[in-house]
């Protein structure tokens, strides 16, 4: 009697089946992990239900990738390379930021991998510091608004700069700065991208080239231009670059480029003076004695023992007749 083959499209059906199961609870995952984090930000914020937040999924997923919570983690004194210290402290600042009184939220947040735990943690901390900055909920409402996700996460990185954002809010409000021609008008979101993104760069410029010289700054176009375009002013750090202060002169004026000049000539001078004190602390460890003088000679014996190849190398290639 011969086989049925009723079996076969029965199987394929229950695969069918299985995979499409498997779609709408990873759609459904990914759904509740996104409203988490919206409804994290508005209840910690503590504004209406219906405050949108613009880039909210790009954000989060910029957060993940970058680790930015592993960098609050740590600038809190969390070991992040040992696991379970770091699940630990990941829940005690969630705890510390969120507060008791909504253990329902903290119940939702444990559900969370880590990875979207560190990011809940940036996210949360930027709408703590909004809250305790703008006391009025309609005035924080719109200030999250318009700041969206990206200034939520740049205050949640850099907390020390929610009155900075403040200022550069009502500047903007105001008209006080101003675009380069060719280039659109700023945004309070700007103001979060950059600083969200350009993590420790981005907070050194700001702290260390805008608050000082923030009313230079005022009137001219060259903040905004800095903003949309970071890489042309400033170097791998967060220092302004030669070229850059050029371009920042002709947008903001002389007074702001002397100003920022004497920023980058005491960067300049920190510099060699760090050169001059590293020098100064080798002859006192080295030539304070004779001790240290044998030290000396045999670290460069072993230095040079270590390199003897390549510095015969170097010898016989100058030793060689040209030809």
């Amino acid at each position: 009697m011969p086989r049925s083959n009723s079996t076969v499209p029965f199987s394929w059906s229950r695969l069918i089946g299985a995979m499409s199961v498997s779609a709408i609870l990873l759609f459904a995952t990914s759904e509740a992990q996104a409203l988490n984090f919206g409804n994290l930000i508005r209840k910690v914020g503590r504004v209406a239900d219906d405050v949108p937040l613009n880039k909210l999924d790009d954000v989060a997923e910029e957060l993940a990738k970058s680790k930015a919570g592993r960098d609050v983690l740590k600038k809190a004194g969390v070991r992040v390379d040992d696991a379970l210290e770091r699940s630990r402290g990941l829940s005690r600042l969630l705890r510390e930021t969120i507060g008791e009184a909504d253990p329902a939220l903290l119940k939702q947040l444990d559900k969370l991998d880590e990875p979207a735990r560190e990011v809940a943690l940036v996210l949360a901390r930027g709408a703590r510091r909004v809250d305790e900055a703008i006391p009025d909920v309609a005035l924080r409402g719109q200030f999250l608004r318009e700041g969206g996700a990206e200034t939520v996460a740049a205050l949640g990185r850099h907390p020390d700069l929610v009155d900075d954002a403040l200022q550069f809010d009502v500047a903007l409000r105001a008209g006080r700065l101003p675009s380069p021609a060719g280039m659109r008008a700023a945004t309070l979101e700007d103001f979060g991208h950059f600083l969200r993104a350009g993590g420790d760069r981005a907070h050194r410029f700001w702290t260390s080239s805008v608050r000082p010289h923030w009313k230079l700054w005022l009137g001219g176009s060259a903040l905004t231009a800095v903003l949309l375009a970071p890489d042309e002013y400033l170097d791998e750090i967060g220092n302004i670059t030669e070229a850059g202060l050029e371009k920042i002169g002709n947008f903001g004026g002389s007074l702001l480029a002397n100003a920022l000049k004497g920023v980058i000539e005491g960067v300049g001078k920190g510099s060699k003076q760090v050169v001059q004190e590293t020098a100064g602390t080798m002859a006192r460890v080295f030539f304070a004695d004779v001790w240290g003088i044998v030290t000396l000679i045999l670290l460069v014996l072993i230095t040079v023992w270590l390199t003897r190849r390549t510095l015969f190398g170097i010898w016989n290639r100058f030793k060689a007749p040209k030809a």
